[in-house]
Formats: C-alpha cells, structure tokens, sequence
C-alpha cells in the first residue's frame, strides 16, 4: 500500500504540473463555516460511584456543556480542470476535550487535490475507513466518539474501564488526525475505494494515538500505520443503501522503539507493547425507506502484544425522518479487555433516544436522553451506571 500512495502523490504531482506555467483562473479565497451546539444536560451517577468518588455531599448534576468549530475553507479550479482545495477547522470552544487529553486549538487541517483520478488528501484529516464509514443513524447528531453521551462527556468513565481506541465508536479512529496521505476514488457503479498511509504513528503519552497535526518533530521512534476503507452508495428499488467496508493495520512493536509497556491503566487506548502486528477491522450498513432509515456498524480491535487489549464493538439504530422532525433509538456495546492478569472484558453500554425539531435554515432544536453503563472486568466498586438527560440548539454556518 505504501507504494500505491506513493504512486497516486507522483501522479497528483504530475498533474499538477501539467499546466505549465499558466496560472489558475482565481486566486483561493477562503470562505468562514462551521457549527456551534450548546446543551443543558443532567446527569445521575450510581449513587455507589459517586459516593466513592465525589462524596456523599456531591455538587451538582446539572451542567452547561458546547461543541464548536469555525471551519476556513476555499478551493479554486486549475486550468487543467484540477479542483485544488484547503480545510482548516478551528476549535471554538465548548471545553469538549475527553478528560486527560489535552486542548487541540486547530482539529484538522489540509489539502486537497481532486480530478478524474479521485481525491488525495494530505494533512491531518482522518484516515478513509472513518471517512467511508457507515453507522447507525442519531436525529440529534449526538453519536459516536464526538456525542455528548457517548463520547464520555457527561456521565464519568472509571478509568479503569477500557474503551474501543478513539472512544465509543465503530469507527477505525486510532490514528485519528494523524498527518496522513489519503486516496479517494472517483465513485464507480456505487463504489468508492479509500486508502490511507499513516507514516509516523505515535504513542501520546502512553495511549496509542495519532501524532499531533502540524507537528514539525520527525519522531524516529513512531511506526506506520495502513487502512483501507470501501463504501457502497445506491438505490436499490425504493430502498437507499449504504454500506461500507474498512481495515487499518499497524505494528505494536514498532511504537516507542518496540518497549513492552506495563499493563493498561484505563486509558482509551493501551500502552504501547507486543511485537507483531494489530489489525482493526469495520463494517456498517444503513437502510432507508419512506423516512425511516435502519442501520448499523461493527468494529473489530485485534490486538498483538501483552495488554490483552482486544475488542469488540456494534451499534444498532433506527430513526424516522418527517419534514422539520426526526427521532431515533440507538444502542452501543463494547468488550475490550484491558488487564491481562484478570481475564473478562470490560464493558460499556450505551441506550440513546434522539430528537431534532428544524426551526428554519441551520437552525436545529435537538434532545437527547440515554443510559449508561460502565462495567470494570476487576471489582464491582469500579463500576459507573447512570441516565444523562440534555436539550440545546445547533446552528451550521
């Protein structure tokens, strides 16, 4: 695969090229969007959980919590009839950072280069199985790792409880926004084929995760990671289908030098160990019929080395869509082992029930109410169940 990237960037480089020195019919002029989705959400812990952490006199279970980002985007057209684009996305605020993370001003950020050969992207943008990928539908668009229930942003996660790599999703996010060179091809007959190269895979402070975006450190110490990622896009009679395929390997024993780190401690991925390689695999598939859409996803996480990290993942859901209204069910289950000298799974469990009410153009009313269950392979004190209950506004510009 890497070859093959290595080609498809010689080709874009030749194309590019192609034009001479004629220059394009108009400078890039970036235009301002984004999104901003402020909720008032509560929630209730167990009440043994939040004894044990926070006191029998706990503060309180009301909270205001937002998600924002100011997108810069432009593209202009070449004289050779290549589009030549740039996105960079700006945190705006919200504070929706998972906890022991640090704040990421800039989220993504990159180039793009599109014709009849497909698309390269080059920068930090997340790898083509996760842009192929298809999962189960939300109406609030509150799903995943970036959800305000899933996405351990209201009720607490022990830290002891392992969660799938990138969070409470099906999606292949372990790399996340690693600097990365991705092809995407034309759609053909329904299809569209992706492939990412991931050369320098690091370790963040234990936790396997992508190097930073813009990171001008050459890290000797990373290793690479490859994806492949296909979806299927068409109407089949009065059904609308979407289905979508996606693989990302890379090795253990290569991140930080190949050292065997100690067992996991409950971060979101596992410290970096093993000496073979790790392979993630990903499926999904939505249906659509008269307003209603019925889909699903699952994630494989088979892991190489000592910290028993291997898991499994799926999600379920169905929602209907009538003109300004949209409601949904949904479900999230998640093994992932985390301490090879327990044995068991540790495991999350998430049932969300969605709503969205369009009040005119970009302009949503969103509700979201769910219960969570986080369940430690080791002692049932560690344990986290609980409702979380939250309504806001969305707005895209």
């Amino acid at each position: 695969m890497k070859k093959f990237l290595m080609v498809i960037a010689l080709l874009m480089a030749a194309g590019l090229t192609s034009a001479g020195s004629a220059e394009a019919s108009e400078k890039i002029r970036l235009n301002v969007g984004g999104f901003a989705k402020w909720w008032v959400v509560g929630v209730w812990p167990s009440d043994s959980w939040e004894e044990k952490n926070l006191g029998s006199d706990a503060g309180t279970n009301a909270d205001v919590k937002g998600d924002v980002e100011i997108h810069f985007t432009g593209e202009t057209q070449l004289d050779n009839g290549m589009k030549v684009g740039v996105v960079v996305e700006l945190e705006g605020g919200g504070q929706t950072q998972q906890p022991g993370t640090s704040a990421d001003i800039i989220d993504e950020s990159y180039v793009w280069v599109q014709g009849n050969f497909g698309k390269v992207i080059l920068g930090a943008e997340n790898n083509a199985p996760y842009l192929l990928h298809v999962t189960a539908p939300d109406a609030a668009g509150n799903w995943n790792e970036s959800g305000m229930i899933t996405g351990n942003r209201s009720l607490a996660r022990p830290a002891s409880v392992q969660g799938m790599f990138g969070g409470n999703t099906t999606a292949l996010l372990t790399d996340n926004d690693a600097d990365k060179l991705t092809y995407l091809s034309p759609p053909t007959f329904g299809f569209t084929l992706g492939a990412s190269f991931i050369p320098n895979l690091k370790a963040l402070g234990g936790p396997v995760g992508g190097q930073g975006e813009d990171n001008a450190n050459f890290n000797l110490n990373g290793a690479p990671a490859y994806g492949l990622g296909a979806l299927f896009v068409n109407k089949l009679g009065p059904v609308d289908v979407k289905a979508s395929i996606g693989w990302l390997t890379y090795d253990l024993g290569q991140l930080n030098g190949g050292v065997v780190g100690p067992p996991d401690t409950g971060a979101n991925a596992p410290v970096p160990g093993g000496d073979g390689n790790s392979n993630e695999w990903s499926a999904g598939a939505q249906l659509s019929y008269a307003g209603f859409t019925l889909g699903g996803s699952y994630r494989a996480q088979l892991v190489d080395g000592v910290n028993a990290s291997d898991g499994r993942a799926w999600d379920l859901g169905l929602q209907y869509a009538n003109g300004p209204y949209a409601v949904s069910l949904a479900t999230f289950q998640s093994k992932v082992g985390s301490d090879a000298n327990v044995g068991g799974k540790d495991t999350t469990a998430v049932y969300q029930i969605s709503g969205k009410y369009s009040l005119g153009a970009g302009v949503d009313a969103l509700t979201s109410l769910g219960y969570l269950g986080y369940d430690d392979e080791g002692p049932d004190d560690n344990d986290n169940h609980g409702y979380v209950a939250m309504t806001g506004l969305s707005l895209t510009f």
